[in-house]
C-alpha cells in the first residue's frame, strides 16, 4: 500500500487542460471532504466492501452498510469456513452477493443469499487445479464472469435446482489470451473488457465483442498500468490508471468507447492513489478509495462537481489498521442482512426513493 510521498506540482482548481493525449481534469491536492450534513440524502441502497491489512494475509471481511436503516454489518464469519472473502458485488435484484474466497485451500467463487438463509454457496469447487477470482454478474444477471487461473476470462451460466445457485455450463470467453483479468461486461452484454498483462507497467485494458472474439486496444499506454474497468449502466467505463511512469499514483478515468480521450476525474487527489471506482447508476456519484487520510478508506465522490465525502460518520472508516477497498452500490431495497450489526454515530441521510443500480468492484491489491 502506497502513502503519499511524492511532491506534485498541480495547482488547485485549474482548468481542464489537454496533457500527453489526456483531458486532464482539476484534481485537488489534499482535496477537503464535504460536511456529514450535505451527504447526499438520495443515497439510501446498500453499499458493500471488504477491509483487511493486506491482501491474502487471511484478515479480509465483508461489510454491507445499509443507508437506509443506518446499519453497518459484517456478513462474513467463521462458519462460512472461507478465509478471505473479498471483492463483492450485488446481484441485479440484490438477493444474491457474489465474491471470490479461499476454500480448500484454493481461490474459488462464491453466492451467498442475502437473506442469510444459507452459508455461501461455492461454484468452482476448486481444491487447487484451478484459481477462480475477479467475480462479476452479467447485466441480466443470468451468469456470471471471472478470471481463471491468472489467464483466462470464463462465463458460467446459472441454474437454481432447488433454489441452489449453481454453473450449467462455464466457457472460455477470452480465447486463451494470456493474464487476463477484471471482466466486466458492457451494459448489453456483448463486450468484455479486461486488463492483461503480468502486472505492473504491463497492465493493459482491452475490449473484446464476445460474438467474433475481436479485440482492440481501450486503454493501454506503454509503461502505464491501466486496469480495474468498472462499467456504468449508460456505457460509461471508469478504470484506475497510473498518472505517470515516475510516480504510479492511481488515478480514477472514464470514457466510453475505445476511440475516446480518457478523462481523468476531478475527484482524483493528486498526491494519493485513488482506486476502485463503485459508480452508482443514473447519477453522477462514484463510491471509491483512496490514500488521502494515509491509508486506504472510502469516499462518495460527485465527478461532476469534484466534491467528496469520507463514509467515516457512519463508521466505514473507523478501523485506521486495514484497507477497505472494492465497493461495490446497490440501490434497491429488496434484500435483508443478516450478520454481526453495529449502528455507526447518529447521521444525517434520510430515506427517499431510488432506483435499482448494481456497481462492482475488484481492488488491485487482490488481483492474485
Amino acid at each position: 500500500m502506497k502513502l503519499k510521498s511524492f511532491a506534485v506540482t498541480l495547482a488547485v482548481g485549474i482548468v481542464a487542460a489537454a496533457c500527453g493525449g489526456e483531458i486532464q481534469a482539476a484534481c485537488v491536492n489534499d482535496p477537503p471532504n464535504q460536511s456529514n450534513a450535505s451527504f447526499p440524502s438520495s443515497l439510501t441502497g446498500k453499499l458493500v466492501y471488504h477491509s483487511y491489512v493486506s491482501y491474502g494475509d487471511g484478515t479480509s471481511q465483508l461489510f454491507i452498510y445499509d443507508f437506509t436503516a443506518h446499519t453497518l454489518t459484517q456478513v462474513s464469519n467463521a462458519s462460512w469456513g472461507i478465509t478471505d472473502p473479498m471483492n463483492a458485488s450485488f446481484s441485479p435484484d440484490g438477493k444474491w452477493l457474489l465474491f471470490m474466497g479461499v476454500q480448500n485451500n484454493a481461490w474459488n467463487v462464491f453466492m451467498w443469499p442475502t437473506n442469510g438463509s444459507h452459508i455461501p454457496y461455492n461454484l468452482t469447487n476448486s481444491t487447487g487445479a484451478t484459481r477462480n477470482e475477479d467475480p462479476k454478474f452479467s447485466p441480466d444477471g443470468s451468469s456470471v464472469i471471472f478470471k481463471q487461473n491468472s489467464a483466462n476470462d470464463m462465463q458460467g451460466t446459472l441454474s437454481y435446482p432447488g433454489g441452489i445457485p449453481q454453473f450449467t455450463s462455464v466457457i472460455d470467453i477470452t480465447n486463451n489470451k494470456t493474464q487476463d483479468s477484471m471482466p466486466f461486461m458492457t451494459p448489453d452484454g456483448t463486450k468484455l473488457l479486461f486488463s492483461e498483462g503480468s502486472g505492473g507497467a504491463s497492465l493493459g485494458l482491452y475490449e473484446e465483442t464476445i460474438a467474433t472474439g475481436a479485440t482492440v486496444k481501450f486503454d493501454a499506454a506503454s509503461g502505464i498500468s491501466t486496469y480495474y474497468p468498472i462499467v456504468r449502466a449508460d456505457g460509461t467505463v471508469f478504470y484506475t490508471k497510473w498518472n505517470n511512469a515516475r510516480q504510479q499514483l492511481d488515478q480514477l478515468y472514464t470514457k466510453t468507447a475505445a476511440s475516446d480521450t480518457p478523462t481523468q476525474l476531478s475527484i482524483d487527489d493528486c498526491v494519493s492513489n485513488n482506486d476502485d471506482a463503485g459508480p452508482v447508476n443514473g447519477t453522477n456519484y462514484v463510491f471509491f478509495s483512496s490514500t488521502t487520510a494515509g491509508g486506504y478508506q472510502l469516499y462518495l465522490g460527485d465527478i461532476s462537481t469534484g466534491k467528496r465525502w469520507s463514509l467515516t460518520q457512519f463508521g466505514v472508516n473507523a478501523d485506521s489498521t486495514k484497507a477497505k477497498l472494492g465497493s461495490s452500490y446497490y440501490a434497491g431495497t429488496t434484500s435483508s442482512t443478516t450478520g454481526s450489526t453495529t449502528t455507526p454515530p447518529a447521521t444525517t441521510t434520510t430515506s427517499s426513493t431510488s432506483t435499482s443500480s448494481q456497481g462492482s468492484s475488484h481492488s488491485r491489491h487482490g488481483r492474485g
